[in-house]
């Protein structure tokens, strides 16, 4: 069984077409990864996957299962790393951990418990301030 099939999918940004026609798919149990120039859709790709972009056109599924734009129960299956994290500076901490947590289909309860240690691991146990009020290193 495939775990990941691409199948006709479009996406244009305004009158930039993005992806035209793409197809593919990736078995089960295989590490896959986008290799491209700037600007070639491999981040389009890859949030049309997670269900955070809709696209214009095909078909999308993850392990069997149909992903839909604004509905990421998908993702329980996908592990993904960008190349550069994106950190929402108007959260806190716990708000940012909330959302990671939330897109991935963890628990309430799961998500406080690991967030407590996550928290707890790096020292921002008793941090509000908002991201961006992080010092940069």
């Amino acid at each position: 069984m495939d775990m990941l099939t691409l199948s006709h999918v479009a996406k244009h940004f305004g009158e930039k077409q993005v992806l035209r026609d793409v197809s593919f798919s990736v078995p089960q149990h295989t590490v896959f990864g986008f290799v491209g120039q700037n600007g070639a859709g491999k981040t389009t790709a890859m949030k049309l996957i997670l269900g955070l972009l809709a696209s214009d056109g095909g078909e999308i599924s993850v392990n069997g299962e149909p992903v839909h734009y604004g509905n990421t129960a998908t993702n329980r299956f996908v592990g993904y790393l960008p190349d550069i994290p994106e950190f929402y500076s108007y959260m806190t901490p716990v708000e940012y951990l909330r959302f990671c947590g939330e897109i991935t289909g963890m628990s309430a309860r799961e998500i406080k418990l690991r967030s407590e240690e996550l928290l707890c691991l790096v020292g921002l146990e008793k941090e509000n301030r908002r991201i961006k009020a992080f010092p940069e290193v």
